[in-house]
C-alpha cells in the first residue's frame, strides 16, 4: 500500500541562513521550512535522495504564504547518487495560487498524483514567485514536502508486516497529520495503525477496537504536545528559559500521564500478543470508549486553538484534493469533538451501558469546567502570533473515507435548482452547509469555475452560468462571518470585470446588478467599518464596470432623494459613493442620459437628491449633499438653483444657505473672469459682439461640452466708438453671421444644431462640429476616433472599413497648398473661403442644411459690412 517515504535533501541551489534546506527533512509543528536566498536566480532546484528505491505515487507540497512559486516542476531519476548534473525524467508541473485572496495569511497545501514512476531521487525546480508587496526580495519557500509510494522493500518504512491494500492509504501518513502531531505520537499512531489492520485480519475485534479508540485520543494528545513544543520554542526565542523548563517539564509530565492511563506499551504488544488486549471492556473493567474515562482530563479535552485575523483557508486545486472534513460530510451518529482544531477526530457515544452513560453525563458537561480547566484552554500569545501554527491549521486534511455527502431539504433543493443544474449538488452543498470554512471553499470553487469558463467546451451558455452563479453570490453576501462575506464581494468584483465582459446579455447583466445592489447598499449602511467599507468598495468597482457603467442602473438606485427618515449611515454611504462616481464618470446631460458612453448622473437627478440631502437631521448628510450641489452648480447653475430657496436675505439668514450661496457666488465669480478672458483673446477692440459662453466652449471641443449644457449667461465686450446697448438683445451666429430677432438664447442653440449651414452633425459621435474642423474632429476628439485612420495622400479622415476602397477612388489624391478637401463632397476649398463654398450662390451639394443656409446668406451679406472678417472659435477665418 503506498506510504510515507522517507528522504534527505542533497542538493539547493540556494538557502537563507535561518531556513535551511535542511528543515524540509522533518514535518512537524515547529519546522520553519527552506527558503531561497535574497534576490537569487531562478530556476531555483531542490534535489530529494529517497531512502530506497520505491514507485512513486502522490506528493504533496506545503507552499508559504507569501514567498510562492508560480510553478514548481517535477523529475525523477533512478540513480541513487544524484546531482545537480545528473539526468531527471520529466514528470509534470504543479501550479500555485498568489493567495492574494486570503491577504497572504494562509497556506496552501498542494496534494497531486503522480504516475507511477520508479525513482530513487527527486529534483523539484521552482520557477519565479507571485509578486506581492511582502516578497521584498524576490524569494520562494517551501514549508513542507512528503512523499507518497510503494517501496521495493517494506521494511524500510516499518510497515513490512501490514496487509497489502494497493487502494487504501492512511490518513496518518498525510503531510497535514504530521504538521499537527508531536512526532514521537505520530510515530506511536502509525504503529497501532499497522497493529490494528493485522488484528482486524486475524479477527481480533477487541484489540481493534482498543487500538482505534486509543488511536483517536493519541491524536488529541498529540496536538496538545505540539502545542506545547511551540509555546516552549516560543519562550526560548524570548531568552524566557524559566518558562521553556516548565513546558519542558509539563509535556513530559503529560505525555507519561497519557502513555500510562492508554496503557501504549500493553497495547504496542512489542514483546508479543497480550491477553488483555483479547478481553472486551467489561471483562478487563476499563472503559474503551472515546471518552476513556481512566484518562487526564485534559487529555480528552484539548484546548481551543484559535487564529486571530483568520480570512479563509485557501483551497487546494490538485486532481486529488481532499477538503477538510467538517460536519456537513461526517456521519450522523459520530458528532464533531467541538475542542479539537481539527474537525476530523470522531467519537462515538456508548449508550449500550447505563452506568457508562450516566458518569458521561456528569463529566462531560462544559458548564461543570473548573476554572483550572478554562484557564488552560485560553488562547496562548505564542500561539496566536505563531505561523507554524497557523498554516498547519489551514493544511488540515482528514481521510476521504469519512465524508459522506449531505442532503438539502426540500426547500432548499428548490431555492438552488439551477445551481445544482450547472456546478453540482457537492458545490451547492458547501453554500449551505452552517461550516464557514465549508462556505469558503465553496466560493473558492466557484471562482475557479468561473474563471476557466468556457463557453465552447462548457454544456451550459454563459447566461445561465451567470444566473446560477449570482444566486450563490447572494447567499453568500448575507453571510454574518466576515471571511465568507468578504471572499463573496471579491468574486461579485471578478464576476463583473472579467467573466459578464463581452460574455452575458446586457438584460441578464441587469438582473444580477438588481439582485445584488439592494443586499450590498443594506450592507453599506453597516456599523462594522470594514463591513461598510466592503460593500461601497464592491458597489463602486461594480459601476467601474464597463458592461454594468452602460446600463446606468447603479447611478439610478443611488441618486434616488433621501428623506429626513432615512437612516444616516444608509444616506450617507449612497451620498458619498454619488460624489465619489461624479468625480470618477462626470455629470450626463439629458439628451446625453441615454448614451453608453455617459455616466447615468444627470444634473436634474443629482440637483433633486442634493436638495433633499440639506433637510437630513444628520450634520454629515447635509456636507456631502452641499458638496455634490456644488459640483452640479459647475455645470448647470439654473437647475441647482431651481431647487434651492431664493438668493435673498432671508434664505442667507440659515447657515447652510449661506454657506451654500457662497460657494455659488465664487463659481460664478470664477466662470465671469474665464469668460472676459477668452473673449478678449477672439475679439477685435474695433466690433462689438454678444457671444454665448456655452457655445464657444462647445465649438473648441465637441467632446468637452454641448450646446444644451448652457450656463444661463452671457458676456458682452463693447467697443469704444459703438454703443452696447444697440445690440443688446440680438443674437447672432458666429459660424454664418445670420442675425434677427428669432434668435433668442434658446432659438440660438437651434439653430447650432438644426440649420446653420457651417455646421454638421458628426455621425460617429452625434456631436455638432464645423464642417472645416470635421476631419481633425474625427482623429482627434471625436468618442469613436478608434474606427478612423488619416490617409497618407489626401490626408482625410477614412473609416478603416472603407480605407481599401478609398485609396482606389480617383478623389484620393494630394491636397494643393493652402487648400482643403471638404469633408462633404471631397471638393478643394481655399482655408479662406469656406463660407462661400457653403453658404455661396453654389454651395456645397452634400451639405444637408445649403437650402436653409441660403436664407442666411442673405443676412450674412449685410453683416459682413458691420463685423468684416470674423475668426471662428476653432481659430479659422472664414
Amino acid at each position: 500500500m503506498p506510504r510515507k517515504i522517507g528522504f534527505n535533501v542533497v542538493y539547493a541551489t540556494s538557502e537563507e541562513d535561518r531556513h535551511s534546506s535542511l528543515e524540509l527533512n522533518v514535518h512537524g509543528p515547529t519546522v520553519r521550512g527552506w527558503q531561497s536566498a535574497r534576490n537569487c536566480t531562478y530556476p531555483q532546484e531542490l534535489i530529494l535522495r529517497l531512502h530506497g528505491p520505491t514507485k512513486l505515487t502522490r506528493i504533496q507540497v506545503l507552499a508559504h504564504q507569501y514567498l510562492i512559486p508560480e510553478k514548481l516542476e517535477i523529475w525523477t531519476s533512478r540513480e541513487e547518487n544524484a546531482s545537480a548534473s545528473t539526468d531527471f525524467s520529466y514528470l509534470g508541473y504543479i501550479t500555485l495560487s498568489d493567495n492574494a485572496s486570503t491577504l497572504y495569511k494562509s497556506r496552501e497545501l498542494k496534494s497531486v498524483a503522480l504516475p507511477e514512476t520508479e525513482a530513487l531521487s527527486l529534483k523539484l525546480r521552482l520557477h519565479k514567485p507571485h509578486s506581492n508587496a511582502h516578497n521584498t526580495y524576490c524569494q520562494v519557500g517551501l514549508i513542507a514536502i512528503n512523499i507518497l509510494g510503494e517501496p521495493y522493500d517494506q521494511e524500510l518504512t516499518g510497515q513490512g508486516d501490514a496487509p497489502y491494500n494497493p487502494h487504501y492509504i492512511s490518513p496518518y501518513d498525510d503531510l497535514a497529520f504530521e504538521m499537527y502531531v508531536d512526532r514521537e505520537v505520530a510515530k506511536i499512531i502509525r504503529q497501532m495503525e499497522v497493529k490494528k489492520l493485522l488484528a482486524v485480519e486475524e479477527e481480533r475485534f477487541e484489540y481493534a477496537s482498543k487500538l482505534k479508540v486509543a488511536m483517536e485520543n493519541l491524536r488529541k494528545a498529540g496536538e496538545r504536545l505540539g502545542k506545547y513544543e511551540l509555546e516552549k520554542k516560543y519562550a526560548i526565542a524570548l531568552e524566557d528559559y524559566d518558562k521553556a523548563k516548565a513546558k519542558k517539564a509539563q509535556a513530559q509530565q503529560y505525555r507519561q500521564q497519557v502513555y500510562q492511563s492508554l496503557e501504549i506499551y500493553n497495547l504496542l504488544e512489542i514483546n508479543g500478543p497480550v491477553e488483555q488486549n483479547n478481553l472486551s471492556t467489561a471483562e478487563d473493567k476499563e472503559p474503551t470508549s472515546t471518552d476513556t474515562a481512566g484518562l487526564p482530563d485534559n487529555v480528552t479535552s484539548p484546548p481551543r486553538l484559535t487564529v486571530s485575523n483568520r480570512d479563509g483557508a485557501v483551497s487546494p486545486t490538485g486532481p486529488i484534493h481532499q477538503p477538510p472534513i467538517s460536519p456537513l460530510r461526517q456521519k450522523s451518529n459520530s458528532p464533531e469533538v467541538t475542542g479539537s482544531p481539527t474537525n476530523g477526530v470522531l467519537e462515538k457515544q456508548n449508550c449500550n451501558k447505563g452506568s457508562l452513560s450516566r458518569r458521561k453525563t456528569k463529566s462531560a458537561g462544559p458548564a461543570l469546567r473548573s476554572s483550572y480547566e478554562a484557564y488552560e484552554e485560553r488562547t496562548i500569545p505564542a500561539l496566536r502570533h505563531s505561523h507554524t501554527n497557523e498554516f498547519t491549521r489551514e493544511c488540515h486534511l482528514d481521510s476521504s473515507e469519512m465524508k459522506v455527502t449531505s442532503k438539502l431539504n426540500d426547500r432548499e433543493k428548490k431555492q438552488a435548482a439551477l445551481p445544482i443544474t450547472v456546478f453540482g449538488m457537492e458545490m451547492v452543498e458547501k453554500f449551505y452547509s452552517k461550516q464557514f470554512t465549508d462556505k469558503e471553499e465553496g466560493l473558492m470553487q466557484l471562482k475557479e469555475e468561473l474563471k476557466k469558463f468556457d463557453s465552447a467546451v462548457s454544456k451550459h451558455s454563459p447566461n445561465k452560468t451567470a444566473r446560477a452563479a449570482i444566486l450563490l453570490l447572494h447567499r453568500a453576501l448575507r453571510d454574518k462571518v466576515f471571511s465568507v462575506y468578504s471572499l463573496a464581494a471579491q468574486l461579485i468584483r471578478i464576476f463583473f470585470a472579467e467573466f459578464a465582459a463581452d460574455r452575458v446579455s446586457s438584460t441578464e447583466i441587469a438582473r444580477s446588478v438588481e439582485r445584488l445592489l439592494p443586499e450590498l447598499l443594506t450592507k453599506s449602511g453597516d456599523t462594522t467599518p470594514r463591513i461598510h467599507n466592503m460593500a461601497v468598495h464592491t458597489i463602486l468597482s461594480m459601476a467601474d464596470c464597463k458592461c454594468v457603467r452602460e446600463l446606468h442602473i447603479i447611478p439610478v438606485h443611488l441618486t434616488r432623494p433621501v428623506n429626513s427618515s432615512t437612516h444616516q449611515r444608509l444616506a450617507l454611504s449612497r451620498l458619498e459613493m454619488v460624489e465619489q462616481l461624479i468625480l470618477s464618470h462626470g455629470i450626463s446631460t439629458e439628451k446625453q442620459r441615454y448614451c453608453n458612453c455617459c455616466s447615468g448622473l444627470t444634473c436634474r437627478t443629482l440637483s433633486e437628491l442634493g436638495s433633499s440631502g440639506l433637510h437630513h437631521p444628520a450634520e454629515a448628510v447635509r456636507k456631502v449633499s452641499e458638496r455634490i450641489l456644488v459640483l452640479v452648480y459647475k455645470v448647470n447653475p439654473r437647475l441647482v438653483r431651481k431647487q434651492l430657496p431664493p438668493d435673498d436675505d432671508i434664505t442667507r439668514r440659515n447657515l447652510l444657505y449661506r454657506q451654500l450661496f457662497h460657494e455659488f457666488d465664487l463659481i460664478d465669480l470664477q466662470r465671469k473672469k474665464e469668460a472676459e478672458s477668452t473673449h478678449k483673446a477672439t475679439t477685435t477692440p474695433t466690433r462689438t459682439r454678444t457671444t454665448e459662453n456655452n457655445v464657444t466652449n462647445l465649438t473648441k471641443s465637441p467632446s468637452r461640452s454641448s450646446p444644451v449644457v448652457s450656463t444661463g449667461s452671457s458676456t458682452s465686450i463693447t467697443s469704444p466708438s459703438e454703443n452696447s446697448t444697440d445690440h443688446k438683445g440680438d443674437k447672432m451666429c458666429i459660424f454664418c453671421l445670420s442675425k434677427g430677432q428669432v434668435y433668442s438664447e434658446e432659438g440660438l442653440n437651434i439653430h447650432y444644431w438644426r440649420t446653420c449651414p457651417m455646421l454638421t452633425k458628426c455621425e460617429a459621435c452625434k456631436q455638432v462640429v464645423e464642417i472645416s474642423y470635421l476631419n481633425l474632429h474625427l482623429l482627434n476628439e471625436c468618442d469613436m476616433r478608434s474606427n478612423y485612420v488619416k490617409c497618407d495622400t489626401c490626408k482625410q479622415a477614412v473609416n478603416e472599413n472603407a480605407f481599401e476602397n478609398h485609396r482606389q477612388d480617383k478623389k484620393c489624391t494630394k491636397p494643393i497648398e493652402g487648400y482643403e478637401r471638404c469633408p462633404l463632397c471631397s471638393a478643394l476649398v481655399n482655408q479662406n473661403k469656406w463660407r462661400e463654398h457653403l453658404m455661396g450662390e453654389h454651395p456645397c451639394v452634400n451639405n444637408p442644411r445649403s437650402k436653409i443656409g441660403k436664407s442666411c446668406s442673405k443676412s450674412s451679406s449685410n453683416s459682413q459690412n458691420l463685423s468684416g472678417k470674423l475668426t471662428s472659435p476653432t481659430g479659422r477665418d472664414y
